[in-house]
């Protein structure tokens, strides 16, 4: 890669800046619908935005055993090409696919990090070719991505969550949110939930 990685040490401080600068663009208070899918067996109100999945499994920002974290996209097109770049990154063919469930999901949270703002990625000392760079391949070896170690730095800076560009579809948004750095009034609500 032709832009190195900033130390984790100089991520931990850049980040604690940001969320004590208020008013910053870099911060912003999310509010709205969003969607993701789930297998059938976590699809029910609690678990589909309780973020054990990202836990259990990892995520782009969160390594093995990292925060729980739900990961959402701002529109159905978005959350859509998410899952069916998993299902390509692992070969997985079409004859196979196990059920999944799309649901909108309601979240408000009021200090999430703006990954999609060009200052904000300058103030950070990172790309927006980083945010989206490939984490699997490290993950599958048992090692930790840089973007996953960048996410948990994240999450310990107090951050509620990620606002990030799609790195599966052109113009595409996801929030990446951390149920336990909610602040009062903050949430992730399944909607339409039977």
């Amino acid at each position: 890669m032709s832009n190195p990685w900033p130390p984790e040490q100089e991520l931990r401080s850049r980040l604690a800046k940001l969320i004590d600068a208020p008013g910053a663009p870099f911060v912003v208070d999310w509010r709205g619908a969003t969607y993701r899918f789930a297998c059938r067996s976590f699809a029910d109100r609690a678990r589909f935005t309780d973020g054990e999945g990202a836990r259990r499994n990892g995520g782009r920002f969160t390594p093995i055993g990292g925060p729980r974290t739900v990961y959402l996209s701002f529109d159905r097109a978005t959350a859509t090409a998410e899952l069916d770049a998993w299902f390509a990154y692992y070969s997985i063919p079409d004859s196979a696919f196990q059920p999944r469930v799309l649901a909108a999901v309601a979240v408000s949270a009021s200090v999430c990090l703006d990954l999609c703002a060009p200052e904000t990625l300058s103030e950070i000392g990172l790309t927006a070719a980083q945010v989206i760079e490939e984490w699997r391949s490290s993950a599958d070896k048992g090692q930790v991505a840089l973007v996953q170690t960048f996410g948990r730095l994240v999450y310990e800076a107090g951050f509620e969550g990620i606002r990030f560009p799609s790195a599966r579809r052109e113009n595409g948004i996801n929030l990446a949110v951390f149920p336990d750095n909610y602040r009062e009034g903050s949430q992730a609500v399944m909607l339409n939930a039977p």
